[in-house]
């Protein structure tokens, strides 16, 4: 698509026909763009719980008014985001009717009907993160901190810290044992390592509250929980090198 002028982009989103309540939601964020930042007006609601008890939704781990309406100013950092991935997306659109299993998401650019985009997987990440940029700049949510830490049998402990600060579209990388020191990353490799994270199996039943002080690796993603590889941390079905990727994957940040 080309934009030679980005003033406005409006982005509509539901969740699809088979996700059912309490997680099946609608949002509605429009942005007008300026050289002061981004001026965003947010909404998240969340749809057809008129059939669930309150124990239902509580045991899925809402609350029973988890709408969210906001109004304000987020970083320009997200600007060239959004221009980038508009020149990535086709001038074709798909108008055909969804399937039950896909998610609706629709586009308005400039205030002229687009549609719904044919790389509509990249708006939704996109999506997904622009919202957590609105969560920490209205105060909603802390920025995500996420902590890798491998302990040998000889007790020698390594350990990497992420944080990802989507208010400022910014990364930072502690290599927090010994030697303390901030490793430069860039936002493209934290989120390399996120998808790759989020993919594994996290089960909290067996997880550990406590920091962990056995011979092992594990990994804690800022729920209050530390997951060990191959416990509580296992991998995807169909993936049987995924823990093994994943150690590959921290290592060179915690040397």
């Amino acid at each position: 698509m080309e934009i030679n002028q980005l003033s406005s982009l409006e982005i509509r989103f539901e969740t699809a026909d088979i996700i059912g309540a309490p997680f099946s939601h609608q949002i509605l964020l429009t942005m007008q763009f300026s050289d002061k930042g981004i001026g965003v007006d947010f909404q998240i609601a969340y749809i057809d719980r008129e059939d669930l008890s309150e124990e239902e939704i509580l045991e899925e781990g809402f609350t029973l008014n988890d709408d969210y309406s906001w109004k304000g100013i987020i970083d320009n950092a997200w600007a060239n985001p959004i221009k980038e991935l508009l020149k990535k997306t086709p001038q074709k659109y798909n108008h055909k009717a969804l399937e039950e299993e896909m998610n609706f998401l629709e586009i308005e650019v400039n205030q002229q009907s687009s549609g719904n985009p044919l790389n509509q997987n990249e708006w939704e990440y996109l999506l997904q993160e622009l919202i957590q940029a609105i969560y920490e700049t209205s105060q909603k949510e802390a920025p995500f901190h996420l902590e890798y830490r491998k302990i040998d049998k000889d007790k020698n402990v390594s350990n990497f810290e992420l944080n990802l600060y989507y208010s400022k579209r910014q990364a930072e990388g502690i290599n927090s044992i010994g030697k303390n020191a901030v490793k430069t990353i860039t936002w493209e490799q934290a989120n390399a390592i996120l998808q790759q994270v989020f993919i594994g199996e996290f089960i909290p039943d067996a997880a550990l509250k406590n920091d962990p002080k056995h011979t092992g690796k594990y990994l804690s993603v800022g729920d209050g929980y530390w997951y060990e590889f191959t416990k509580s941390l296992k991998r995807p079905n169909g993936n049987k090198g995924y823990l093994t990727e994943l150690e590959k994957t921290f290592d060179p940040w915690v040397d």
